[in-house]
């Protein structure tokens, strides 16, 4: 079974890479596909994101493929890379109502396309990328 766990990864932190490593187990196949966030201004190249990620990704598991989107919808860069599977992780009801909107949509564009989520490790749910940029920013 294939899978893609897309992403900005800007920065790659902690509760990315616990999701990862949960998913990396149960699929025989999963791709970290770093992408480009619209909603996201200012964002560190895209091919920098990927080396960080790939350099990370080695380490867990031999199976985890780490590529690239810079243009494509989700759902049809999971149908051309035949993937079955979304990876998404959840850290708080917000993130829910977001992920199962963001699901229903790639449903309804790819109907061979599930979204599995995964709870991130508690501890890990307060972490997101922007909240460690802007933190960076701070220290500056």
């Amino acid at each position: 079974m294939k899978a893609i766990f897309p992403g900005s990864f800007d920065p790659i932190h902690a509760g990315h890479i616990n999701i990862i490593k949960k998913a990396s187990v149960l699929f025989s196949k999963l791709y970290v596909v770093v992408s480009n966030n619209l909603e996201k201004t200012k964002q560190t190249d895209i091919k920098i994101r990927a080396a960080q990620v790939m350099t990370i990704c080695q380490q867990i598991n031999p199976h985890i493929e780490v590529i690239i989107n810079d243009q494509i919808l989700t759902s049809d860069f999971a149908k051309k890379i035949g993937a079955n599977y979304i990876v998404r992780g959840l850290r708080n009801n917000n993130d829910l109502k977001y992920e199962m909107e963001l699901a229903f949509a790639n449903k309804k564009l790819n109907e061979n396309l599930e979204t599995i989520f995964f709870v991130a490790d508690y501890g890990l749910t307060e972490i997101s990328s922007t909240f460690l940029k802007q933190i960076k920013q701070l220290k500056k």
